[in-house]
C-alpha cells in the first residue's frame, strides 16, 4: 500500500495521573505508516520514568514494520529499565504478533482486550 491509498491514521497521546503515557493508534499500523508512529512515539520513549500503554483497540491491522515500531518501542524503554504495555490487542493483532513470538515474549506486556478508545 502506498501513503497515497491508507485511509485514516493517527495517533493520540495523552499523559497518565500517575506520570505514565498512554498512546492510542486509530488505524492500520503498516509500512505506510510506520515512520508517522515512530516520530510520534519517540519523545514518549525518551522521558526518563513512567508507564507506556500503547491503545490498540482502535487498530485493526499490523504487518511486519508495525511490530518492528513496537519491538523498537519497547527495547528503548527497557534500556530505561521501563516496560512497554499493549492495550486491547484484538485478535487480527494478537495473531500477528505470536507469529512475532511477542506474545510469549517479556519484552512487551499485553492487557486483556477491551472497548475501543474514543477519537
Amino acid at each position: 500500500m502506498s501513503p497515497d491509498t491508507f485511509t485514516d491514521f493517527s495517533i493520540h497521546v495523552a499523559p497518565t495521573d500517575d506520570g505514565g503515557t498512554d498512546v492510542a493508534i486509530f488505524g492500520e499500523l503498516d509500512v505506510a505508516t510506520g515512520d508517522q508512529a515512530r516520530e510520534a512515539i519517540a519523545p514518549v520513549l525518551d522521558q526518563p520514568k513512567g508507564h507506556v500503554v500503547i491503545d490498540l483497540r482502535a487498530c485493526p491491522f499490523i504487518d511486519s514494520t508495525g511490530v518492528g515500531v513496537l519491538v523498537q518501542a519497547a527495547l528503548r524503554l527497557r534500556d530505561r529499565q521501563r516496560t512497554l504495555r499493549l492495550r486491547g490487542v484484538g485478535n487480527r493483532v494478537r495473531r500477528t504478533l505470536d507469529l512475532a513470538g511477542l506474545t510469549s515474549s517479556e519484552l512487551i506486556e499485553i492487557e486483556p482486550e477491551r472497548g475501543k478508545p474514543q477519537q
